[in-house]
């Protein structure tokens, strides 16, 4: 009997025991995984090969390239559709009789884009719609004096006058700048038409 009582015993403190050293293994984890779960997530790591960061952006390849084509002077595909278009509108413009806006569409091309294909063009142009009008204020000009108002007609004279000496200017440069042009040959008729105070043409 007391053999029994001891073998009780010894199972009864074996079995307190390992509770005990159970609950210490628990409270254990939970002290040492508390800590790792108060902090903030971490990122996963990138998979064997990737990039340690991700690649910057790569600037705009147009912009680049139109910063070097204005940098180095060289033809800017977008001025150059633009300039084509203002021939166009400035060509409508003289079918119309409206010289002044087709002088000022190729005025903003002969100022701003010089490198144009065809800029040769542009100074034909701009000397053969000034002479439209010089002929267009010639006409008011007559008009005017015959119908008594002399100073007005003399004012659209002088005017007129300007628009002569532009027009020899702009083809003039056209002779200078570009004797291997088609459209010299146009050029220099047009000024030996204008008045005999031009000054000598450049040889051809």
């Amino acid at each position: 009997m007391f053999g029994v009582r001891v073998v009780f015993f010894a199972s009864v403190l074996f079995s307190v025991a390992a509770s005990g050293t159970a609950e210490a293994s628990v409270a254990g984890r939970v002290v040492q995984v508390a800590p790792w779960k108060s902090q903030s997530p971490q990122k996963p790591a990138p998979p064997p090969g990737a990039p340690d960061r991700e690649p910057e952006a790569e600037p705009d390849e147009a912009q680049e390239q139109a910063a070097d084509w204005r940098e180095m002077g060289t033809r800017d595909p977008l001025l150059e559709k633009r300039a084509r278009k203002n021939i166009e509108v400035a060509e409508f413009y003289a079918r119309q009789k409206n010289f002044r806006a087709s002088i000022n569409r190729l005025t903003e091309i002969y100022e701003v884009y010089p490198q144009f294909t065809r800029f040769d063009r542009i100074l034909f142009l701009l000397g053969k719609y000034h002479l439209g009008q010089r002929r267009l204020l010639e006409d008011e000009a007559k008009r005017l004096r015959k119908q008594g108002q002399g100073d007005e007609g003399q004012r659209k004279a002088a005017e007129a006058s300007t628009h002569d000496a532009e027009a020899r200017r702009y083809f003039s440069e056209l002779l200078k700048r570009f004797p291997e042009s088609e459209l010299v040959k146009d050029a220099r008729k047009e000024l030996e038409r204008l008045s005999p105070l031009a000054s000598p043409l450049p040889p051809f």
